[in-house]
């Protein structure tokens, strides 16, 4: 079990393998079982040892004392090892339970997949097998940006630079997603941002500068984050000095880490740097696409269920995905797309929120239009799909 963080895991794969073959066992899980990293252990070992495999699913708020979401597995211990098997899922709702199954494979990222139908299924396979459908990770490679320790101290709005004179460390930034308005984020965005009292700068004590001990107004700076007991905090004390934060240089696209609808797709034109709350992205030498089509195609109904199904969600409706679940994501890869930029671009500024459906929609067009054998009836079933495990997600709010 090494490498495996929850406690949960090791206790339950140690128990389960105590039985005899036959033996029965039920238990009540976190419902990260479906979708944690980690939780790829339990999913694999289950499918691997068990007959008879069950999942209960309950509606949120069924057991209020627990703080957390959860799901009954159980079933009976096969008398030898398989490379798949059948799980049945029951899903207890108000109107009613509601009971499928699917083959589940050793070797499945998440079973965030199972909750949909075979027909959501059959689609997504059928569209995953086109040419121009690609995994993001022959196309673009996305990184952890900049860890600061403390981004409520290292970023900093225009007031602050100015009253601490921090201007030779001040680096233009993006604080959050939301606070790019479109597909493109540019030098007049960064500006409007810092105009209205935003975080739009990130401090950067490196080496390569002048040393803010020597410059009052940064030293005084400095000392505010000192007494705030900055220099303490694990990512602050393993560093010499506590407030050289090694900022990491700007990607060419910025995606964000959590999400409420979609992870957004943003073409860093501003050149802007970001915290560890957006990944930093650039495109592959030997992609077929470049930036500003990966970023205008990005949106559609296919990556944005691929977005559900890879990420997970562990409280809040919040969609969270880390670089290794981006690289599974699928994308249609078509240059052509480069050309509605300008156009998508406009239609996430106008229209509505910034996470708008008429962005999916546009975007889905495009796609049906630019990749070869995309009908419109297998995109509406993806919409369909993606709209399923995002209503089921937001209802965990």
């Amino acid at each position: 079990m090494a490498g495996v963080s929850n406690l949960w895991i090791p206790i339950l794969v140690g128990s389960l393998a105590s039985l005899r073959a036959g033996g029965a066992y039920s238990f009540v899980l976190p419902t990260e079982v479906l979708t944690g990293v980690s939780g790829r252990v339990v999913r694999d070992w289950l499918l691997t040892h068990s007959e008879e495999l069950h999942l209960d699913l309950f509606p949120p708020g069924s057991f209020p004392g627990v703080l957390q979401e959860v799901a009954i597995v159980s079933g009976r211990i096969a008398d030898g090892p398989r490379p798949s098997s059948i799980v049945s899922f029951r899903e207890r709702l108000p109107q009613g339970v509601l009971e499928w199954q699917h083959v589940g494979k050793v070797g499945e990222a998440t079973w965030t997949r199972y909750l949909l139908t075979d027909a959501h299924l059959e689609a997504l396979r059928e569209v995953a097998e086109l040419r121009e459908v690609q995994a993001l990770s022959d196309l673009a490679r996305f990184e952890v940006a900049t860890v600061t320790g403390a981004n409520a101290f290292f970023c900093v709005d225009a007031d602050d630079v100015v009253d601490y004179s921090l201007k030779t460390w001040a680096r233009p930034l993006l604080p959050r997603t939301r606070h790019a308005p479109g597909l493109r984020f540019t030098q007049a965005d960064h500006e409007a941002i810092a105009a209205q009292g935003e975080k739009a700068w990130l401090l950067d004590f490196s080496a390569s500068r002048p040393s803010p001990e020597s410059a009052p107004g940064a030293a005084r700076y400095l000392a505010f984050g000192v007494s705030q007991g900055l220099p303490s905090r694990y990512k602050c004390r393993i560093r010499s000095p506590w407030h050289r934060v090694p900022v990491v240089a700007p990607g060419d696209l910025l995606m964000s880490k959590r999400s409420h609808l979609f992870p957004r797709m943003i073409v860093n034109e501003a050149a802007v740097v970001t915290t560890d709350t957006i990944y930093r992205g650039r495109m592959l030498a030997n992609s077929p696409v470049t930036t500003a089509s990966f970023a205008a195609g990005f949106h559609n109904s296919l990556t944005l269920l691929t977005a559900e199904i890879e990420g997970r969600s562990f409280g809040g409706g919040v969609l969270e995905l880390v670089p290794s679940e981006i690289k599974r994501l699928l994308l249609p890869a078509s240059d052509r797309f480069g050309g509605e930029l300008d156009r998508l671009d406009w239609v996430s500024r106008t229209r509505g929120t910034l996470e708008d459906q008429a962005l999916v929609d546009e975007t889905d067009e495009l796609a049906v239009k630019y990749i070869h054998g995309l009908s419109s009836s297998l995109m509406s079933t993806l919409r369909e799909a993606r709209e399923c495990l995002l209503l089921r997600r937001l209802s965990r709010t």
